[in-house]
């Protein structure tokens, strides 16, 4: 699909920050209290838990199909703003 508009409000369809922010809010939460003491191993299966839980409990294919119908909403609204 080709925008012919200007997207003032980029963050209306940049679904990737919504996916950002699920695996920040997990890391967060399961940082270790001496994190400098973590080794390359243990924050890869950190991650992989993470992701694992998001991909388990969060609605994830939703938000990926969701985008082709945010731009037509958005493409509709003229430039307005989503509601989210």
């Amino acid at each position: 699909m080709l925008l012919s508009f200007t997207l003032q409000g980029k963050t209306d369809i940049l679904l990737h920050e919504t996916a950002v922010s699920w695996l920040r809010v997990r890391l967060t939460e399961s940082t270790p209290t001496r994190s400098w003491e973590e080794t390359r191993v243990e924050y890869s299966g950190r991650l992989k838990r993470c992701c694992d839980d998001i991909n388990a409990h969060l609605e994830v294919e939703g938000l990926c199909r969701a985008w082709p119908k945010r731009i037509r909403q958005l493409r509709d609204l003229e430039e307005g703003r989503l509601r989210h």
